[in-house]
C-alpha cells in the first residue's frame, strides 16, 4: 500500500477512535477493506505517534486514553475546513 494512502487510513482510524465509532477489529478491517493484522498496526503506529489507545467491550470500539499529540487530519489536509478540530 502506498504512503498516502495508509496516512488516510490512519487519519480514518483516528476520527472514528474520536468519535468512539470504530466496532471491533474485524469490522473495522471490513470497513477498511484490509485484514485485522493491518489495523492491529494502524493502532500500534498511533500508538507510536504517541496515542493511548484502548478497547471498551461494553461499546465495542477503541477509544483515546490519551489521544494524539497532534492534529494527524490537518496535517494531511491543511487549510481544509475543519482540520482543526
Amino acid at each position: 500500500m502506498k504512503l498516502i494512502a495508509q496516512l488516510q487510513h490512519l487519519d480514518r482510524l483516528d476520527r472514528l477512535i474520536q468519535r468512539k465509532a470504530t466496532g471491533c477489529s474485524d469490522q473495522l478491517a471490513a470497513r477498511f477493506g484490509c485484514s485485522r493484522r493491518t489495523i492491529y498496526n494502524y493502532l500500534k503506529t498511533l500508538r507510536e505517534l504517541g496515542a493511548k489507545v484502548s478497547y471498551c467491550d461494553q461499546r465495542r470500539s477503541y477509544y483515546y486514553e490519551t489521544p494524539l499529540p497532534g492534529d494527524l487530519h490537518g496535517l494531511l489536509y491543511p487549510g481544509e475546513a475543519g482540520s482543526e478540530e
